[in-house]
């Protein structure tokens, strides 16, 4: 009796290293796959930009039949998104995530079949409804293992694979379309198309085998660290947390529907994306026109903006998880990348000050992105989280239909990029008005436990 009173004094008093130890070792083993799936998720969906610079030519379509292509793609995404993360909670992560991969793999690769614009546009929402639900999935998926404290740092870092993507991404498309051009009669982008799409493939049978649906089904943790994590988890959630059973009925949705909380946590995401979309699908073309022709540097001259984005996607992260403070990151990073899109603009320097001044807008618009979706798991918490988190990303994801296009009209109408940035500036700056004064003060709580 005594030996079992002092074994658990011991557990309950000594948890603060095996905290610590026990959420290191879920980071790594959780984070770098679902890390490298993101990367080819993103650069999947994006590679477009770089392949429009050969394919325009070799297919024929005008700057705003691109524009649509590269926009349909979120409205296959935004219809099946739900479906698609309600369905991750009946059959869970792990055949859910690996079923995505497969079938978006297989779709991007068969992009580089395409001969016309309409079977662009077929391919493009294909690839959108297979990749339905990867995002929101995830960030559901994370919420089961990783505590609200903990939260805007493994987000910051898997959102991060969308700005590795371009950087590392990027040259290695270019270098691809410029040395494997005619290659057994394939152009270019058909064989980028088909190299980026193999790994995802790989990828999804592997998370058949190495993902766990939840931590209390797990093989790799022990008894002891299954209990461990659960008290975690508990502390975390609070003495008033929700029933976290998640509800996949139609009334969740109906709810979700009605909430204007979803609406308010959605524009914030969708106003960050705005720019990142802006910056992936046009930069290549705005690079191309400041004088550059060869895409293989086309690709290399992109890694300045990513980088500085990147930068601020880490910095502002950290910043916010460290303060515990969401409001204030959001709203001041969105002002800062605004402010820098609206320089950019009427800048009249040299290319690379110009680039690195884009940077500067990408350095607010992602740190944007990260806090924003470090908000909806701890918010919207309780039996319609799953729904509710679904809904806030295919809200937020239809900003990669919008950004497209009205860049894509700001250029046809006006011929410059000039107006097209200022319209993205303008997003952002409404974005982080309604961060300073709508958003609840619940939304940026973040728990003081650690």
């Amino acid at each position: 009796m005594d030996h079992q009173l002092s074994s658990q004094i011991a557990f309950s008093t000594a948890t603060e290293l095996e905290k610590q130890l026990l959420l290191k070792k879920l980071f790594w083993k959780i984070l770098p796959i679902l890390f490298i799936a993101y990367f080819f998720s993103f650069l999947d969906r994006v590679n477009i930009g770089y392949a429009k610079l050969q394919m325009q030519d070799a297919i024929g379509f005008t700057d705003s039949q691109y524009a649509f292509a590269a926009g349909i793609f979120f409205i296959g995404y935004a219809f099946f998104e739900i479906p698609s993360n309600i369905l991750m909670d009946k059959i869970g992560a792990r055949k859910t995530l690996a079923r995505i991969m497969i079938l978006w793999g297989l779709a991007s690769a068969a992009t580089m079949l395409v001969s016309s614009a309409t079977q662009l546009y077929v391919l493009r929402l294909m690839l959108g409804i297979f990749e339905a639900g990867f995002f929101p999935g995830v960030i559901l998926y994370l919420s089961f293992w990783f505590p609200s404290y903990m939260r805007g740092r493994v987000t910051s870092i898997l959102i991060l694979a969308t700005l590795t993507a371009p950087i590392i991404g990027g040259p290695i498309s270019g270098l691809i379309m410029t040395h494997m051009n005619g290659f057994h009669g394939l152009g270019g982008w058909q064989w980028m198309f088909l190299l980026e799409a193999l790994p995802i493939i790989l990828i999804g049978f592997v998370c058949l085998f190495y993902l766990t649906d939840k931590p209390g089904t797990s093989r790799w943790l022990s008894p002891q660290e299954r209990q461990l994590h659960k008290q975690i988890m508990t502390e975390d959630a609070g003495p008033d947390a929700q029933d976290s059973k998640i509800n996949h009925s139609g009334k969740a949705v109906l709810k979700c529907l009605t909430d204007y909380r979803v609406y308010l946590l959605a524009s914030l995401a969708f106003a960050a994306y705005c720019g990142s979309y802006g910056f992936n699908f046009w930069l290549p073309t705005m690079i191309k026109e400041m004088g550059v022709t060869d895409i293989a540097q086309i690709s290399f001259y992109a890694m300045i903006p990513f980088s500085l984005a990147a930068v601020g996607m880490i910095t502002v992260g950290r910043s916010s998880d460290k303060r515990r403070e969401r409001r204030w990151h959001y709203t001041i990073s969105m002002l800062f990348g605004a402010a820098m899109m609206c320089l950019a603009a009427f800048w009249t320097g040299d290319m690379i000050s110009r680039l690195i001044i884009l940077g500067l807008a990408g350095f607010g618009f992602s740190g944007g992105v990260v806090v924003a979706w470090s908000l909806p798991a701890a918010y919207l918490e309780g039996k319609t989280a799953a729904a509710g988190i679904a809904m806030v990303s295919t809200l937020a994801t239809m900003s990669g239909l919008f950004a497209p296009w009205a860049i894509g009209f700001a250029r046809e109408l006006t011929g410059t990029n000039e107006a097209a940035l200022l319209t993205i500036a303008g997003v952002m700056v409404l974005a982080a008005l309604i961060m300073a004064f709508l958003i609840p003060a619940k939304a940026v709580y973040v728990s003081d436990k650690k």
